[in-house]
């Protein structure tokens, strides 16, 4: 059984499993929150004056057909770089849910930095007298947003995509929010100057999940696990080619997932034939 993420999915994850045969190895996974992969546009992602945001097909981190957004700051004077990415408005985020920190252990993201910026990428991390890098916040909606960790954007992201994870400060709490927050003090740079630079792929990660099949996995039964989020429900498909898809169950479970946590699913009809298994919400 695999378990793999994709980003042209509207799915949480896609399982493979060959039914009647037990696998002679699971490889652990982490549980993965989607933000904005920039499927179509930048929809939930909000920005203070002086930043701008623009969905820009041409540039994507994964060659899907997709896209990412340019954010392009206004370097000519001092001010506050901030953009806002709401888990709850974004219409990629198929579940209205607010998350629990505690669910995650880091912010994960690709980034490109845009060497047309007149201000160098250097400048841009160390901020000239600033707190350095960019602050990672909750978007709680209170004054004093608290800060989960603190990034750096690495000098190889002039060179083409790079990958960047950000560990969670754990010490914050189990905090309840919708969305996150980037933000940094910069200084002025000089006249008509800009730092700009793409994102791709933004996700919340957790604790790796092991998948594991149920005990009555032999013969025409085999049970999904996959983690939930509290009060949403969930689709379960089906498919032998990866094409063609027949759903299960819908609206799984009954009234929600009561807290966030481990749900199963099993296939009575799984027979005997290689079979692959998406979970979506709703």
């Amino acid at each position: 059984m695999k378990l793999m993420f994709f980003k042209r999915l509207s799915a949480l994850f896609l399982a493979s499993a060959l039914t009647g045969m037990m696998p002679p190895a699971l490889r652990a996974q982490p549980v993965i929150w989607p933000i904005q992969n920039f499927d179509g546009n930048s929809c939930g992602l909000t920005a203070l004056s002086g930043v701008t945001l623009t969905y820009d097909q041409t540039q994507d981190n994964t060659g899907d057909g997709g896209g990412s957004c340019h954010i392009s700051t206004d370097y000519s004077q001092g001010g506050l770089f901030q953009f806002t990415a709401n888990n709850v408005a974004c219409c990629f985020s198929f579940v209205n849910a607010r998350l629990q920190l505690s669910n995650y252990t880091s912010v994960d993201f690709d980034v490109k930095w845009d060497n047309s910026s007149t201000v160098p990428l250097a400048f841009f991390n160390t901020n000239a007298g600033f707190a350095p890098g960019i602050a990672i916040a909750l978007n709680t909606g209170g004054a004093n947003a608290p800060v989960i960790s603190t990034v750096i954007i690495p000098d190889a992201a002039t060179n083409g995509w790079t990958h960047v994870s950000a560990s969670i400060d754990q010490a914050v709490g189990n905090e309840v929010f919708p969305g996150l927050n980037f933000q940094k003090l910069f200084p002025a740079y000089g006249p008509s100057s800009t730092a700009a630079f793409w994102l791709d792929n933004l996700e919340l990660l957790g604790p790796t999940n092991h998948p594991v099949l149920s005990p009555s996995s032999r013969g025409s039964n085999f049970t999904v696990y996959f983690p939930a989020i509290q009060f949403a429900t969930y689709s379960v498909l089906k498919s032998a080619d990866l094409v063609h898809w027949t759903s299960l169950v819908t609206n799984y479970p009954p009234g929600g997932a009561m807290t966030n946590m481990t749900l199963s699913y099993t296939d009575t009809n799984a027979g005997g034939c290689q079979a692959y298994y998406r979970i979506r919400s709703p």
